[in-house]
């Protein structure tokens, strides 16, 4: 017995240092980066480093780095989306996340388990290959795959829920079914996330993403740098560098671009091959080497992975417009619509929705971006050359001509092939075209538009009898030729700021037009046969200073109206005469003979939703008259004021409309200026007093050239709705606050802010006593306000915690000579990504940290200014000189 119990002593002590070498060796083995799972698991890393550049001297990718870093460690964001578009670094910086996350000491990782996968499409569609993504993740867990998948997902979801884990999926395509995949889900499975990577914000929503970081191109300096790097040192050398810099700015700050063209032109010492590629560039010619495989394959992907055809052509159609131009939405929407793209049968009001509902789908595939103005867009530089490479090049079927802002003086005939379809040579240097008829019968869109043309030859349209829409605007066309009317097909007639267009041919055969756009033309009065044009839905007259007379009988005829612009236009849009007639109706009587249309003329147009008018007549006689159709508007912008009048008749030199009562006005209106009222303190006044209710239909006001004197204050918002407010020479106010006051104002929807010449101004805003913030207001532009000493001051005891401007993106301020702050308080600015400051000497202070500068993308104004800036650490000063830009045409830049 004693050798029994000495031999099973010896077992158990054995026993225990096997357990204990076995418990120490799992210890050892997670301190090294493996997991505490099952003995079979025991050798998984929590994170396999994978191979790629590191991204330590770059700062854009650095600062999304460390923004997604703190989503990590957000226990609100489980689901994280990293999205931008094609080439611009999106599985670089992820896995650069997965190798730091690697490296990171045992004590401070977040995760017990790290997996990445990237994310493969099944080869007839965009759908994801579900089993080969089961395979990866398995892989990675050292598991056998089972023979369904639905077996393989039981397995896979049991072994995950034991794990801490970081789910990464690069290059995310469609949504993903997490559970057929065997995914627990984040956050049903606390601690744990998932972050993808994909082109299109619809990818991320339709994963569920709890929140979405946007990839950015990068900026001037690091474009730069990344360029050399894969050029080498040909890029420097004196003969070369001003042409590598003119090859870098064509890549569009795009990593993938920046990389496959520098590469191309690695040690390439002959000056003549890089122009030649700046040529190529410009031309979207992907003869250079790797730009297509590389590059422009890549790229076409994302227009590949479009829901529809549709969607295809809108996009496509995009590239006709030049390189970095912000393209109207309006002028876009119009143009497909004209084209078909959208359904013809639509209202215009339902296909402007329809259209941007279209551009947001592009935009949230990274195939375009926001313009110059929130109300355009634009392509970037390298998306446009692969839309013109598909759409001339990729394609056997292509029928595009691009030649668009290339400095063209002449249009070769033989470049007008016969199976074009769209061609555009807006802005160039065309001074005339052939007089041959050139034979285009498919061609549905021609673009000439900002040329210096004076006249369209008779023989050049004969051939297009096909066209939908023709753009001639900004071109020096003093009449076009009879030839028009053969068009019977077009839809879009856009001739805006032809400022020499005098008169149009008869246009009675182009019955199935449906946009007439004659804006700052020098017409006298409307083509004949515009009665016949039944299917014209916009009719746009605005500034149309010369026109002198409308037939009572054309207004009544446009019975598919339904967008009429007649704002400062020089034609006069009164009620019907009445004795005493002024001395400015008997005039035009006198010198026409026919009926003139009245605004009474417009109730016959049934299907009018959207007007813009110019109040020409007394309020009273509005009110007299019988106006109740303008109820049904959907849009009613009406100005009141000082009015252009015809040459040689009484030109007043104020407004007063003091005496009427203009309730009836802002009770419908949706924009309403005061343009020179003489007596605008009168009007305020009468409002405030007789008001009991709420102006809720006005979104914009205008006032220009007034004074703002004291007054009663409004108790209530009497314009809860104001989304933008432009307030142009109106003297005796020293603060926007003022005039809240009068009117109640504490402007909860305010998007836009436009202040111009007003001398007296000394503060924008008083804040913190009732308007404590302006919660909306995303961009302002202050002009020539010589007193201004101070945007946003908040008042004494006012409550801490509220930014002035929370979700301001856009500041221009411009002709401050007093300007000294913008605001005290620094967390106003954390939304702040563009500022622009021109003629502010004063300015020497800019309420910044890196803590609140973070979304700044570009700073703009004089390199003088910007050295004298204060900044309170070295570091602080450097995190923002990156995002200088210096401003060379000061004067080009106040006039946009």
């Amino acid at each position: 017995m004693e050798i029994v119990a000495s031999v099973v002593s010896s077992l158990v002590v054995e026993g225990g240092k096997i357990v204990y070498r076995s418990i120490s060796s799992k210890i050892r083995s997670c301190w090294h980066g493996e997991t505490m799972g099952d003995a079979a698991d025991s050798h998984i890393k929590v994170a396999e480093l994978i191979p790629c550049p590191s991204i330590r001297d770059h700062t854009t990718a650095s600062q999304t780095m460390a923004r997604i870093l703190q989503l990590l460690h957000d226990d609100k964001a489980r689901r994280i989306g990293i999205w931008g578009m094609g080439g611009v670094g999106k599985s670089y910086l992820v896995k650069n996340l997965n190798n730091k996350l690697s490296s990171t000491s045992s004590s401070q990782k977040p995760f017990s388990l790290i997996i990445w996968a990237t994310v493969s499409k099944t080869t007839s569609s965009q759908e994801p290959d579900l089993k080969n993504l089961q395979k990866k993740i398995a892989s990675r867990l050292n598991l056998k795959e089972e023979e369904t998948m639905e077996r393989t997902a039981i397995q896979l979801l049991e072994r995950l829920r034991r794990e801490k884990f970081l789910l990464i999926l690069d290059d995310v395509w469609e949504a993903i079914n997490l559970d057929l995949v065997g995914i627990p889900r984040p956050e049903s499975h606390l601690g744990s996330k998932i972050l993808l990577t994909a082109r299109s914000l619809h990818v991320c929503r339709k994963m569920m993403t709890d929140v979405e970081v946007k990839v950015e191109v990068l900026m001037d300096e690091e474009a730069w740098e990344l360029f050399k790097e894969h050029a080498g040192q040909v890029a420097d050398l004196q003969s070369i560098k001003p042409l590598a810099g003119t090859v870098c700015k064509e890549c569009g700050k795009l990593p993938l671009a920046l990389i496959t063209v520098g590469s191309a032109m690695r040690r390439k010492e002959r000056v003549g091959l890089w122009e030649n590629a700046i040529d190529e560039l410009r031309m979207s010619r992907p003869s250079i080497d790797g730009i297509e495989p590389n590059l422009y394959s890549s790229l076409k992907l994302s227009y590949d992975s479009l829901q529809n055809e549709k969607l295809k052509s809108c996009f496509l159609y995009c590239c006709l417009y030049p390189d970095d131009y912000s393209i109207l939405i309006s002028e876009l929407v119009e143009c497909w619509w004209a084209e078909g793209l959208i359904d013809d049968q639509l209202t215009y009001h339902a296909a402007l929705n329809g259209g941007i509902a279209l551009i947001e789908s592009l935009k949230d595939s990274c195939l375009l971006e926001t313009g110059d103005s929130d109300d355009s867009v634009k392509m970037h530089g390298v998306v446009r050359d692969v839309a013109i490479w598909i759409a001339t090049c990729a394609n056997s079927e292509s029928k595009f001509l691009v030649r668009a802002n290339v400095r063209m003086t002449r249009l070769s005939e033989f470049e007008l092939q016969r199976d074009l379809e769209r061609v555009s040579l807006m802005r160039n240097s065309i001074k005339a075209l052939s007089d041959k008829e050139i034979e285009c019968p498919k061609m549905i869109s021609i673009f000439l538009q900002y040329n210096f043309l004076q006249n369209i030859p008779e023989n050049f349209l004969r051939g297009f009898g096909a066209l939908k829409v023709m753009n001639l605007g900004g071109t020096q066309v003093r009449s076009l030729p009879v030839s028009l009317l053969h068009l019977r097909d077009l839809r879009a007639l856009l001739l805006r700021s032809c400022n020499h267009l005098e008169e149009l041919p008869p246009l009675g055969s182009l019955t199935k037009l449906c946009i007439l756009d004659l804006h700052d033309t020098s017409i006298k009065q409307l083509p004949e046969g515009m009665d016949q044009l039944t299917n014209l839905k916009k009719l746009d007259l605005s500034y149309t200073l010369n026109l002198e007379f409308v037939l009572a009988e054309t207004v009544s005829k446009l019975t598919s109206l339904e967008f009429l612009d007649v704002m400062e236009s020089g034609y006069r849009w009164l009620i019907k005469p009445r004795p005493p007639m002024s001395y400015f109706e008997i005039y035009l009587q006198e010198r026409h003979k026919e009926q003139r249309a009245t605004v009474e003329d417009l109730q016959s147009l049934q299907r009018l939703s959207v007007l813009y008018l110019r109040l020409y007549d007394t309020v009273t006689a509005f009110e007299e008259c019988d106006v109740y159709w303008i109820q049904r508007l959907k849009t009613f912008c009406c100005s009141m004021g000082l009015t252009y009048l015809v040459p040689d008749t009484p030109r007043p030199t104020e407004k007063d409309l003091s005496g009427d009562s203009i309730e009836w006005f802002i009770s419908h209106a949706t924009s309403l200026a005061f343009d020179n009222c003489c007596n605008l303190h009168e009007i305020l006044e009468n409002i405030v007093i007789n008001r009991v209710d709420r102006f809720t239909n006005i979104k914009i006001l205008t006032l220009k050239d007034a004074m703002l004197n004291e007054g009663s204050n409004a108790r209530l918002d009497l314009l809860p709705n104001l989304e933008e407010l432009y307030l142009d020479n109106i003297g005796k106010m020293k603060s926007i606050s003022v005039l809240a006051d009068r009117l109640g104002l504490i402007f909860p929807r305010l998007e836009a802010l436009v202040v111009t010449g007003c001398d007296e101004l000394e503060k924008l805003f008083f804040l913190g006593d009732r308007i404590t913030s302006l919660p909306k207001l995303s961009k302002i532009k202050v002009d020539t306000c010589v007193r201004l000493n101070e945007l946003f001051q908040y008042v004494l005891g006012s409550a801490k915690g509220h930014a002035a401007v929370p979700n301001l993106q856009t500041a221009r301020l411009s002709g401050l000579p007093q300007l000294q702050c913008l605001c005290r308080r620094e967390e106003s600015w954390q939304s702040l990504e563009q500022l622009e400051v021109v003629r502010c000497p004063l300015l020497k202070k800019l309420p910044f940290r890196t803590i609140n500068g973070n979304s700044i993308k570009e700073i703009r104004g004089d390199a003088h200014w910007w050295r004298e800036v204060h900044w309170d650490t070295d570091d602080i000063k450097l995190h923002f000189d990156k995002h200088f830009k210096e401003m060379l045409d000061l004067q080009a830049s106040l006039g946009r």
